[in-house]
């Protein structure tokens, strides 16, 4: 039944993180703001010209004085600001034009969709505006027509298709010479029709310098190529705007989505991913903005100097909207920068505060939410932004503007600006640190109910203690209980949160149950005989934590699970070993040697057919190096792990001289994957040493055909380690400890996928391993195969775990019971490492890490009947005749 309770925990646990960490920042029902015409002012613009050269990066635009954009110099040196807009990670294409168009910025809800959309519907300044034209990558067009209503004649789209993405045959330029032939024919074909609307928008995404920088790189003459066509595609656009609107009302903006490092990657928080440009000019622009630092940058040979204007990229977004007389989008997270209008004092402190108000309906309604609940006076609240201080701030502007103290209402608006989205942050995250301790104590209450199942077999202190205060543990878990109900139903709290913050109730109760763990103090007595077993003591219970929290660090810096690998097997096995013998100088050699491995680099993408031959000579050696191991094989066994070896040899030696792999070959590779388990199943061999023999020899093998380079060297002096290990234990005789027989499944565990560099391998999918298998590239296959090599070695340190160590087999449930009190150990430190901000590799790896310990067991168990299977400790014998 406990297994049955920990697949309901760990699943319940690994939803935690979901509610505590990803929930979306996007508010609905709000209602969009005044537009100006409301409060009598006319906009200085009538249109907005939006050009987004996508992956385009501020050094690539400044660099040598902007010498690579010569057009778009001359009008930055006659007219309007240019700058730097800071972009937030994650550096991506999706969230950096949401953050430009919605003022929103990465929405971590979107991890549940892979983040490849966002999950909430949001306000766009395409929405706002009474006519859109829109032209791009379908990719980025995609993302907000979805919002537009079903045919809106309002807002129009228009991307190319797929069949245009660079493919090596044309110039990555060719993508931005579509759109703006597109645009030339739209003005051409409406130019009259298009004089009458207002507020219009035109938003031009532009991807070539993202293709080129991907696949040529920043600064590359490739890169330059397509930098020059585009600015001065621009620039054309921009005479034909101004030929088709001559009346001097449109305004325009030309920044980036994010930048690019030298590589051509994107998505970190380094410096050339993060700064963008930005140029602002036209209609209500001015030319300085008043709140410039004291940055300059170069903008010519001739030495001028300009001032370089930064603002953060969401801040873009009620610029553009402000310039043509609209509201901000109302999910808007950006602040209206100070001074970059050319407008008069009354419409500046009118779009500030027409900004503000529009956080504020943000934040009012997270706090309306809030104080629907009985107890929100009872409860801590953002004292600095309460109803009664935005009642007053409404009524001073309306004030202000009648005396005409525009500066003062200016001012007031900026800093209720910053207050409000503080308040915003405070009860979007008001019960984050609540559930955080709620989860820390559903798991140290499912923690303390493994630590009972453990120690049943012994009448303790605690389990008297708990049997004489039951009656007061179930009534005081009752009345707990039902006063955090009664709390959360009168606060109203979110069905998702309330549900949290009660988990921890029942997971105590049955932790605290005094016969929760089907035994009494009465019933079973403080030792039993014939059970080997015992809980370590309180160093080793130290030295496991420590070696336990030394391998959480081993998630962000592989190589310290060395030292965690050296520590405890010199503590765990020095004394068991003879001194001065051989077998003691073949473990410490083996140690140190195998200490090493997690210090090369990653095998991944990494490929040497040597090191894959030492492997397949050190898999025979081991195999066949004494009179009686070679006994233990059957004829079969031997010629067909020979010559899959030879295969495998052939097939890498082909690969690696680029020469086509035959058919039959990889047939011969399929058929020994079927041999390799078949074989071991039918076995009628009855004695340990001999099946796990061939287990070693079928599955290292096996093991082989999937390598690339050291990975099979490594495994098979693992195996080798842990058979002297163990094996040395028994001779000594010595009690066990379920506690560090555990600890040592889950160290060799991690140590064969740190060790072997192949924990990088779903995620990097090295298509490499399947050389021997596949000559095309079939993603799902390989994704099979690469499974089956992370598993393969925890299969066999399973084999051998169960083979050399008796203990292992009569205490297995208590062997998993502790593997799960460590792991949920782990899991509770990577619980308050998890991450919702940064790069989408940042983000999914700290999930990953607390999935991976939530779910570890489980594999664990579930491989160790496989381990079984193949050693035949579990009956098998209907499983062989079904499959005869």
């Amino acid at each position: 039944m406990w297994i049955v309770y920990a697949l309901v925990v760990h699943v319940l646990l690994l939803g935690s993180i979901f509610v505590i960490y990803f929930r979306s920042p996007v508010i609905n029902g709000l209602k969009p703001q005044t537009p100006f015409i409301g409060y009598g002012l006319e906009a200085p613009a009538n249109r907005l010209v939006l050009i987004v050269t996508d992956g385009l990066r501020a050094a690539s635009f400044f660099e040598d004085n902007c010498r690579h954009v010569p057009h778009l110099r001359e009008i930055f040196m006659r007219e309007g600001l240019v700058g730097i807009s800071r972009t937030r990670v994650p550096t991506e294409s999706r969230p950096g034009h949401i953050a430009l168009l919605a003022g929103l910025y990465e929405d971590p809800s979107a991890v549940l969709k892979g983040w490849k959309e966002n999950p909430i519907d949001f306000d766009t300044v395409l929405n706002r505006s009474g006519h859109s034209y829109s032209w791009g990558a379908p990719d980025i067009l995609n993302i907000f027509q979805k919002l537009a209503g079903e045919n809106d004649p309002r807002m129009y789209f228009d991307a190319y298709s797929h069949d245009m993405d660079f493919s090596g045959k044309h110039k990555t330029y060719k993508l931005d010479e579509w759109v703006f032939r597109q645009v030339r024919f739209l003005l051409n074909r409406k130019k009259d029709e298009l004089r009458k609307y207002q507020p219009v928008v035109f938003f031009m995404h532009l991807l070539g310098l993202d293709t080129a920088g991907h696949v040529h790189k920043p600064g590359t003459p490739l890169f330059l190529e397509n930098l020059n066509f585009t600015e001065h595609g621009i620039w054309q656009i921009y005479n034909e705007f101004d030929n088709v609107f001559p009346d001097k009302k449109t305004v325009y903006l030309l920044t980036s989505d994010h930048g690019m490092t030298d590589s051509g990657s994107h998505g970190s928080g380094a410096p050339h991913e993060t700064e963008t440009p930005f140029m602002l000019w036209g209609a209500g622009v001015s030319r300085i903005a008043s709140t410039v630092g004291a940055r300059k940058f170069v903008a010519n040979d001739d030495g001028l100097q300009l001032p370089l204007h930064e603002l953060e990229q969401a801040q873009l977004t009620p610029l553009m909207s402000a310039l043509v007389g609209l509201p901000p989008p109302m999910n808007n997270f950006g602040t209206l920068p100070t001074g970059y209008m050319a407008v008069s004092e009354e419409y500046e402190a009118m779009a500030a505060h027409s900004n503000a108000l529009q956080l504020l309906a943000q934040y009012e309604k997270l706090l309306e939410q809030h104080r629907q609940g009985f107890f929100a006076d009872f409860l801590n609240n953002f004292d600095q932004l309460s109803p009664a201080d935005i009642n007053t701030y409404k009524q001073l502007i309306v004030k202000l503007r009648t005396e005409r103290a525009y500066a003062k209402s200016l001012a007031r608006s900026n800093v209720v600006m910053e207050l409000t989205l503080k308040g915003i942050d405070y009860y979007h995250g008001y019960y984050r640190n609540c559930l955080l301790l709620s989860t820390t104590a559903t798991f140290l209450g499912w923690i303390f109910y493994l630590y009972r199942l453990l120690s049943r077999n012994t009448a303790g202190k605690l389990q008297i203690m708990l049997e004489k205060q039951e009656k007061v543990c179930r009534i005081t878990l009752d009345v707990s209980m039902f006063l955090l109900l009664f709390f959360l139903v009168a606060q109203r709290a979110p069905i998702a949160i309330a549900f949290y913050l009660l988990l921890p109730m029942p997971v105590w109760m049955m932790a605290l149950k005094p016969k929760a763990c089907g035994s009494t103090s009465a019933s079973v007595p403080s030792s039993q005989p014939g059970v080997t077993a015992r809980i370590t003591s309180a160093s080793q219970l130290l030295l496991i934590i420590v070696c336990a929290e030394l391998m959480v660090f081993t998630f962000f810096e592989r190589r310290l699970i060395s030292l965690c690998f050296v520590a405890f097997g010199f503590y765990n096995n020095w004394r068991n070993f003879v001194p001065n013998s051989r077998e003691f100088y073949t473990w410490l050699a083996l140690v140190i040697i195998l200490a090493c491995f997690p210090l090369l680099p990653p095998s991944v993408g990494y490929q040497n057919w040597y090191l894959v031959l030492a492997g397949i000579v050190l898999i025979v050696v081991n195999a066949l190096w004494c009179k009686e191991r070679r006994l233990l094989f059957t004829n079969h066994t031997k010629y067909c792990n020979a010559l899959v070896l030879v295969n495998t040899f052939i097939c890498v030696h082909l690969h690696s001289n680029q020469i086509g792999v035959p058919i039959a070959l990889h047939l011969a590779s399929w058929l020994f994957l079927i041999y390799a388990f078949a074989s071991i199943l039918f076995n009628s061999e009855s004695k340990l040493e001999a099946r796990l023999a061939q287990i070693c020899f079928n599955l290292g093998s096996l093991y082989a055909l999937l390598c690339t380079s050291y990975e099979s060297v490594f495994v098979q002096l693992l195996t080798m380690e842990l058979s002297l290990s163990l094996a040395a234990q028994s001779s000594r005789s010595t009690e066990k400890s379920v506690l560090r027989l555990a600890f040592t499944i889950l160290l060799y565990t991690f140590f064969s996928l740190f060790g072997s560099g192949n924990i990088a391998s779903i995620s990097s999918f090295d298509p490499n391993i399947a050389r021997c298998f596949l000559s095309t590239f079939l993603p799902f296959i390989i994704m099979g195969l690469v499974l089956l090599k992370l598993l393969l070695p925890v299969v066999l340190n399973l084999s051998i775990v169960y083979t050399h160590c008796e203990c292992a087999r009569e205490q297995e449930q208590r062997i998993f019971i502790c593997l799960l009190i460590i792991c949920d150990i782990m899991g509770l430190n990577f619980l308050f490492l998890v991450r919702n901000q940064g790069s989408w590799m940042d983000i999914g790896s700290s999930i990953s890490h607390f999935v991976i310990m939530e779910v570890t067991t489980l594999v664990l168990l579930l491989l160790s009947y496989v381990a079984k299977l193949l050693l035949r400790l579990v009956n098998c014998d209907r499983l062989v005749e079904k499959l005869r």
